[in-house]
Parts: structure tokens; sequence; C-alpha cells
């Protein structure tokens, strides 16, 4: 019999709810403690392909896919006139050939009603977490618990699961270290009017004076988001507002992109990029999503990991197998991620793409690069992450493949 059938879930967004849904279908008894929404726009609004068959099982697709839009592809943008597409139609037969980009608030809800609808109890509650004398076990406050009171089959759950994002609450209340990455960038965004755009659905990446932006086009507006060096940032202004405003009338990239964008919302500011936690799960407790780790902006990996994150956690409880099973996996994955955000930071991952397109044509030739190319490309679908022959592959590339081509063309500053 299952050891963990009581669960407590802290944190309203899609991995907390993706977890309950499974579980919930399954006899379980979850309860998601978590205050509404107040952020007006949230971070992770263009989906991965991968992400397709985890919204058909969870029984959303055709909710999401009527107040998002089409998502047939990816671009990235260098050196001004220089671009990179990669069509999902053109992925190997395997993967799914779209995605979409989506109203985050929406699909929070979404999924959140989803969540109850499948039999989890919502509290509108932010809980107090404590650690159980010298041992590794935590509890939740005793007000908690008594709002959950008749929603389990005892007193209190078997597993607390931090789902609240990048709080790191169980990181915190037990001093557990955090892996930086290589990158400490902060991330500025808002919504604006219009922007230029390559093709009316492809999340759009560009090269900036420094660091990166993004380009998603949504129902009515584009979220429009720039990843700079913190230092950077600071150089623009103080508040938020005024580092977004500067950097679009200062920096080059932007200056083309939106000369005349307007901002239809405020501006909000991320940091704590590229981190993973040192431990992801304990006694009676373990972290789901961006608290056990956030990788980066980069590929649109982040709600990918969280719904794949809580789809292993259900299996993993569903077969009663080792917590540490889990972890052991989720860190596999965000490892993964962050060899490859490495590769686009670095340029190595464009230069060696760019070394396949300039190869000789011939018969051999053009077999040779449509091979690679689709294997390459899971990496834009989200699959690469999770395949290790793909990944071996990517590091052949990288390693190779730009041996007279220096890199530097297409390194992110």
């Amino acid at each position: 019999m299952p050891s963990k059938k009581n669960i407590a879930i802290i944190g309203g967004g899609p991995a907390s709810s993706a977890l309950a849904i499974h579980l919930c279908r399954q006899g379980y008894k979850a309860v998601i403690f978590a205050l509404p929404e107040r952020a007006p726009i949230l971070v992770g609004e263009s989906f991965v392909p991968m992400i397709v068959p985890l919204l058909q099982e969870l029984g959303v697709e055709a909710e999401v896919a009527s107040y998002s839009v089409y998502k047939p592809g990816a671009c990235f943008t260098y050196n001004a006139d220089e671009v990179f597409e990669f069509r999902f139609a053109d992925t190997p037969s395997d993967l799914p050939s779209y995605s979409y980009n989506v109203p985050r608030d929406r699909f929070n809800a979404t999924l959140l009603t989803a969540a109850q609808d499948a039999g989890a109890k919502l509290i509108a509650r932010m809980v107090q977490l404590s650690r159980v004398d010298d041992t590794d076990r935590i509890a939740l406050d005793a007000e908690s618990l008594q709002a959950a009171a008749g929603c389990w089959d005892s007193a209190e759950p078997d597993l607390i699961v931090d789902a609240a994002g990048r709080a790191n609450l169980i990181g915190r209340l037990l001093n557990i270290p955090m892996q930086k990455g290589p990158r400490q960038d902060v991330a500025l965004f808002a919504h604006v009017d219009k922007t230029e755009l390559v093709d009316p659905g492809y999340v759009h990446n560009d090269r900036m004076d420094q660091g990166w932006c993004w380009r998603i086009p949504l129902p009515g507006r584009v979220s429009f988001g720039f990843v700079v060096p913190e230092a950077y940032a600071k150089q623009h202004g103080e508040t938020p507002q005024e580092q977004y405003e500067q950097l679009l009338k200062t920096d080059s990239v932007l200056q083309r992109l939106a000369p005349e964008a307007k901002r239809v919302t405020e501006v909000l500011r991320f940091n704590n990029y590229q981190s993973i936690s040192d431990r992801i799960c304990g006694e009676n407790w373990i972290m789901l999503g961006d608290a056990g780790g956030f990788v980066d902006p980069v590929f649109s990996s982040g709600l990918l990991i969280a719904l794949d994150s809580a789809k292993k956690l259900a299996d993993t409880l569903l077969e009663n197998k080792p917590l540490a099973d889990y972890e052991a996996l989720t860190r596999r994955h965000l490892h993964a991620w962050f060899e490859i955000v490495g590769y686009y930071y670095d340029g190595r991952l464009m230069g060696s793409i760019k070394a396949g397109q300039t190869m000789p044509v011939n018969r051999f030739t053009r077999w040779l690069l449509a091979w690679v190319s689709a294997r390459v490309s899971r990496i834009f679908s989200g699959a690469a992450a999770s395949n290790p022959f793909c990944l071996n592959l990517l590091r052949f590339l990288v390693k190779y493949t730009v041996i007279g081509l220096s890199p530097d063309r297409y390194k992110i500053k």
C-alpha cells in the first residue's frame, strides 16, 4: 500500500495543480494551500512542444488552445540580420509539431480548476512551516491543519510538497544551499502593444548589446522581456520601470525591434536565475518545480520541467518508490538543461548549427545535415534534455564542429 497518500501542496501554480490532478485521479487526497495570484503577468508564457502531450494527459489542451496563440516554431536573431528559424513541423515525427503561447494567468486558473474538479481541496491560506525538533521532518502550522481538517485520512499530511516557486520555502527553512549557475542575470519584462515579428506565432530570441530579449506573441499584445547582467540593468536606472524604459531607448537591438511600442502592463523584474537546490527531498517533504531549481528562460523549459516533474513525482508516489528516485531524475533533468543553456550563452550552440549550414553540399552532407538537424531540433522541442543520445551528440557537435569558426560571433555578453 502507498505510504504517502495524504498530500499537502504549497503553491497554486502549474506544477502544484498538475501533481494534484495526477494523484487525485488515483484516489489520493491532496490539499492545495495557495493565495490568489497577485502578479499581473507571469514569466513562462511560451510552451515547448513536449508540453502538449502533458496538457493532453491533464485533459486541458482544448481549453488552453481556445485562449492562446498557436506556436509553430522559434527563431534566434544575431547580428541584426542573421536569423536561425526552427519550425516544429520539421522535427522528427515522434515529436509534437506545435505548441502554444499562453496568457499565464488564464493557464494557471485552468489547471487549478481542473485540480479541484479532480478532487483536490483548495485552501486560500499562506502556511507557516516549522522544523520538527532536530529532525529532517517539517510540519504545518496548527491553523493550516485546522483549515484542512477532514480532508486527509489523518490529522497531518504524509507528505508536504513545496511548489511555491523560487521562494524556496523548505530550502530556506532548513538552510539548504543552492548551486548557482555561471550567470546571475535579471529579467525585466512587460507586455507591449506591438513589436516586429518574424512570424506571428514564433517565440523570438534576439541578442542585445548585452544579454538577450524575448518576444512572445499573445492575444492582442506581445510579451517583451530582457535578460541582462544585473550590473548592466543597474546602469539604466534604479527601478524596474526605469531600467526597462532606458534599455528600450538605448539598446540598439531594442530600438530596432520596438521603436513605437507602448507598454500596457507594469514592468516586473525577476532574479535568482540558474540555481539548483543541494537537496530536493527529505523524510516527509519534497520540492517541486521552481522550488527545487530553475535553469533559464531562454529555451522556455521552465513549464516543461514543472509539468514533467509533477508527472514524475506522481509516478514515484503511485509506485511507492523512494523519494530519492524522483530527486535523481529531477536533478539529472535540471543539470542537462544547465549544460544546454551554457552552450547557448557561450555561442557554441549556434556556432555548431552555422557550421553545419556551411558544409559543402553533396549527397552525403545533405543526409548528414538532415540527420543531425533532426536530433538537434529536439532542443527546441524540449526533448533533448531527457534524451542521453541527443545530449551526447550535442556535446560532440559543440566540441568539434566549431573548429575554425569562432563561437564568439554568437556569444551572449
